[in-house]
């Protein structure tokens, strides 16, 4: 449920969870007699990312609460419990979790500030303890961004067990950082093992936070890309020509998003899947033709709008049947946005068909609420489009690519994708430098006039 104070949106579900986050782990700080200034740090740096810095992508309060809730307890078990070392808290765990889901640094940061400072608190102020378990975070965070495979995960949290333990073991007083004698062997397989089992479970719980978080990771991604995902074998076989367009569409999409710093990888994939509700009804569709036969030449304008349309849905529940990833999904239902079926609604025009009404004729939307659907979307049309170029000179490519972005702009079709003037201007440009090296003219190669002229004479012999 969402109310307005004083012009400012706000989700009464997500306060309500907040505030009981705060009582619940205030309760919690006050049976164990920790130090409630970590506490108090958690609402500073939340109010930093969310007002004053105002993060994309920043996690609701709910999957806030839920994955702070987890790093407190995990702490508390760890030290109170187990009777573990507090090195042994799964700093290093959360670190490259929220790093590999949220893929945002800043945002990675921030956390490891507060679960440090949490595990300064609960061994009663350590500092030394404070200072390690953040510098083996942030180790392990900056090597986990961006990670594609699990052995990246693994190295990532290795690296930041070995800096949380070098960190510790300067900043120990009684050890001296000269004598090798001096080794704190203990600390050192205490910090080693942190950032190695907590790596491994991450790369276990991946896949539940995903589905909590309605989020998709770069590991993810790639099996998804895989061609032999059975949707994806369904769409080559059974419509071709709507998968090669994706193929294409897909090397626009990334080199785009690679352009303006957006997730290159979700885009390619994205784009893999954004058609695949063509499956259902291929042949209505001219890139699946077979035959010279319009099948929509005895269909009425109305009829045939219905079937393109269609596509959305049909590919949605494709979707859902075979268990794809919400971010996947909303690439099929955003592309089109609130665009207009246009040629059969010309179409209707053309005929003069009475009641016509021009909104039945748009795709049901939303329009692309990121950057990287805005891309495809784009990347669609120019597609289609570039296809319909007689001569293909590279001024003409970027003509055509000009209009379809102006066209789509004005619009206001990428009012809700946050994209800029600035990177419009870098996806324009590389969609026309792809386009130009795909429509490439080729050189008029000679012909062999030796070898014509032997089979000539070969032949006049015979």
């Amino acid at each position: 449920m969402k109310v307005s104070i004083k012009k400012f949106p706000v989700n009464l579900n997500n306060l309500l969870s907040g505030i009981i986050f705060f009582i619940v782990v205030g309760f919690i700080f006050f049976i164990y007699s920790i130090d409630f200034s970590s506490l108090i740090l958690a609402v500073v740096l939340i109010a930093y990312a969310k007002f004053l810095r105002e993060m994309e992508g920043f996690p609701s309060y709910i999957n806030l609460s839920l994955i702070g809730m987890i790093a407190i307890l995990s702490s508390l078990f760890t030290v109170l419990y187990f009777k573990i070392s507090p090195y042994g808290i799964p700093a290093i765990g959360f670190a490259i979790l929220v790093t590999i889901l949220f893929g945002n640094l800043e945002f990675s940061l921030i956390f490891s500030l507060f679960i440090s400072f949490l595990g300064a608190s609960i061994d009663g102020g350590n500092f030394n303890l404070g200072v390690s378990l953040l510098i083996g975070s942030l180790v392990a965070a900056i090597f986990s961004l961006g990670a594609r495979h699990r052995h990246q995960v693994i190295k990532a949290g290795l690296l930041g067990g070995a800096a949380q333990f070098i960190t510790a073991f300067i900043m120990e007083r009684e050890q001296s950082f000269f004598f090798l004698s001096s080794l704190d062997f203990s600390l050192f397989t205490t910090c080693i093992l942190s950032g190695f089992v907590s790596s491994i479970v991450v790369v276990g719980v991946l896949p539940i936070f995903e589905y909590i978080f309605k989020v998709v990771t770069n590991i993810s991604l790639l099996e998804l890309s895989d061609f032999n995902h059975p949707l994806l074998r369904r769409f080559i076989l059974e419509a071709p020509g709507s998968y090669q367009h994706s193929l294409v569409v897909a090397n626009l999409s990334e080199a785009a998003a690679e352009s303006i710093g957006a997730n290159s990888l979700l885009t390619r994939v994205g784009a893999y899947y954004h058609d695949i509700g063509k499956l259902i009804k291929p042949e209505y569709f001219v890139e699946n033709r077979i035959s010279y036969k319009d099948i929509h030449k005895d269909l009425k304008p109305s009829m045939s709008k219905l079937i393109i349309i269609n596509h959305i849905k049909e590919g949605v529940e494709l979707a859902r049947k075979y268990r794809l990833n919400p971010r996947i999904i909303d690439f099929i239902t955003q592309h089109h946005g609130l665009t207009l079926v246009h040629y059969f609604y010309q179409k209707a025009l053309g005929l003069k068909l009475q009641g016509e009404n021009k909104e039945e004729y748009r795709y049901p939307g939303p329009k692309p609420q990121s950057k990287e659907i805005a891309i495809v979307a784009l990347a669609d049309s120019i597609e289609a489009l570039s296809r319909l170029l007689e001569e293909p000179t590279p001024s003409r490519i970027k003509e055509m690519v000009r209009e379809v972005v102006k066209k789509r702009f004005m619009e206001g079709e990428l009012d809700e994708s946050h994209l800029t003037l600035k990177g419009l201007e870098k996806i324009t440009q590389s969609f026309t430098h792809l386009l130009s090296a795909l429509f490439h003219t080729r050189i008029n190669y000679p012909k062999d006039d030796r070898n014509n002229k032997s089979a000539k004479d070969k032949e006049d012999k015979s």
